[in-house]
């Protein structure tokens, strides 16, 4: 074993060497020094360039939590809200009835008044998208008239009632994180989008300069390059003390950084942690998220046609004993990675101790591959759609241990967006993918029948569904350790998501230039909540 992993050691550093990077895009708006008093953030070019990002599906990037806002201000934990663009709520004594008071005068950037009609619409054609987070789909399902509407068969949702400023919903079984679902979701202007198509509502041409509801909002955006925040004059809240962000379009975040070009930055990649860190300009902060790194399995589309490759649960087994996990971890994320076994977190206290852990075992893994009758001369199509090295040099170091039980490889990055390739696409057998969770709703939420993308890989399989209705509507401790403990045995039993690693993030903010307040609190960088960004400046 020891000589695997030298090998494996080998292969990691020589993948590293050869790493390059690629020169920034020219600012045409500042110099980046200490004088210029444009607040620097980053896109990678991996992503979407030509428009603002669609904020459906993840929402803490400072550009969308700081234009765009929901009803509540989730506090860093993600635990507890205060109002944004709501005044305030109540919840009936049985959970069924929510009712939420919105603020009065409120306007959109372009000066149009915001109202409850808005959030009517932001949650009907939600129901409708085609890229949302899967928070947003378990909430608003249970909705009453919700699943008529999203069907079709409705044309408008019983359940969801708008008086005057007043939003009233009516559940048919109580939500327990029904508010804080409330804190992520960004309304969006019923004025300007009610004619978009819903299931392309996220290629909308709105969002090459779209209006906003927050306390900056877009002034120019130049495809592939850069786009231009300034201040929202139709905000009500606290003017902010940075009055322009400039958000990059880049190829490399440490070439920004190096030439002062980048003001605020997380990642859990090592290597960019390493060049980051060495930069005296740059104070890091650890934060500890519920972030999963797993393999999804190709298994059967949504008309339950299944993948041969990897229908049996032997071979999914086999894929995860084959892998040295604790030796990729502690190689290439050190003191940021702990072992995966389910969706809830070894130390965690409703992590279920009578689980399997997995343990390295090539010997059993291939094993189980023979007796499920693997076909040992067909290639394993692996595939990702992260383009950091040190996600490159996980992937590489799996394929490398699959390879040491016989199993050939073919290893390649997506060429396309990563939700169409994992889900309409669907040209692989395991795929890696990462989650920054919620809560553990959204974990488990991936198995459950009506998830509108994971339906389409494991065939809408119902196996789940009780007990997520049941995780959904807990809100007492105990109670939701018990159903925790129970899914975590249904979810070995069936593999159908082989994880991995759950990992740490790293916040860097450039503190040559920019002055923070000791009171702000960071949390997942992925999930809208208060950072107090009204009151950062430039020192």
């Amino acid at each position: 074993m020891k000589k695997r992993i030298a090998i494996l050691m080998v292969l990691l550093l020589s993948l590293t060497l050869a790493a390059c990077s690629t020169p920034t895009e020219p600012d045409p708006n500042g110099n980046g020094d200490q004088k210029d008093h444009v607040f620097y953030v980053t896109i990678l070019t991996g992503d979407t360039t030509d428009k603002f990002p669609h904020l459906w599906n993840n929402r803490g990037a400072i550009f969308q939590v700081t234009t765009f806002r929901s009803l509540f201000l989730p506090n860093a934990e993600l635990t507890e809200v205060k109002p944004d663009l709501a005044s305030s709520y109540e919840i009936s004594e049985d959970g069924l009835t929510v009712e939420v008071v919105m603020k009065d005068n409120l306007k959109w950037s372009d000066g149009q008044p915001l109202t409850a009609a808005d959030v009517e619409f932001s949650i009907k054609t939600n129901l409708k998208a085609a890229v949302s987070n899967g928070i947003y789909t378990n909430a608003f399902t249970k909705i009453e008239g919700a699943s008529a509407y999203k069907e079709g068969s409705a044309d408008s949702i019983s359940g969801l009632e708008v008086d005057g400023n007043k939003v009233t919903f009516t559940l048919t079984t109580p939500v327990g994180n029904f508010i804080q679902v409330l804190g992520q979701f960004a309304i969006y202007p019923k004025h300007k989008l009610e004619n978009a198509d819903p299931l392309e509502l996220h290629n909308n041409d709105f969002w090459k300069l779209p209006v906003s509801n927050g306390m900056y909002k877009v002034t120019e955006f130049n495809s592939g390059n850069y786009f231009i925040l300034e201040l929202n004059e139709h905000y009500e809240g606290t003017k902010p003390k940075i009055e322009k962000i400039q958000v990059n379009f880049i190829a490399d975040a440490i070439a920004a950084a190096q030439s002062n070009k980048l003001d605020f930055y997380n990642t859990n990649s090592t290597d960019q942690i390493s060049e980051l860190s060495k930069l005296s300009a740059y104070k890091a902060t650890p934060v500890d998220i519920l972030f999963y790194r797993y393999l999804i399995p190709n298994i059967k589309d949504a008309t339950g046609k299944v993948n041969p490759t990897v229908n049996d649960v032997r071979v999914r087994e086999a894929i995860i004993r084959a892998i040295d996990r604790k030796a990729i971890a502690e190689s290439l994320y050190p003191s940021l990675a702990a072992l995966s076994n389910a969706g809830v977190p070894l130390d965690h206290s409703a992590y279920n101790s009578s689980i399997d852990g997995y343990a390295y075992d090539p010997v059993k893994a291939k094993a189980l591959l023979e007796e499920a009758g693997f076909d040992f001369s067909k290639t394993l199509k692996l595939r990702m759609y992260h383009t950091d090295q040190t996600s490159i040099d996980f992937m590489d170091a799996v394929a490398y241990y699959l390879g040491e039980v016989g199993i050939t490889v073919d290893l390649a990055v997506f060429q396309g967006d990563a939700t169409s390739e994992l889900f309409q696409v669907r040209d692989y057998d395991f795929a890696l993918k990462n989650l920054s969770a919620f809560g553990f709703e959204e974990w488990y939420g991936e198995y459950a029948s009506t998830n509108a993308n994971f339906r389409n890989i494991l065939g809408g399989e119902t196996a789940f569904d009780e007990l997520i209705e049941r995780l959904n509507a807990s809100t007492e401790a105990a109670e939701r350790a018990e159903i925790l403990k129970e899914l975590q045995v249904l979810e070995q039993e069936l593999l159908y998501k082989l994880p991995l690693l759950q990992l740490k993030n790293v916040i860097f903010i450039n503190n040559d230039r920019i002055s923070v307040p000791s009171s702000v609190k960071f949390g997942n960088p992925w999930y809208n909540h208060d950072i107090q960004f009204e009151a950062w400046s430039f020192k």
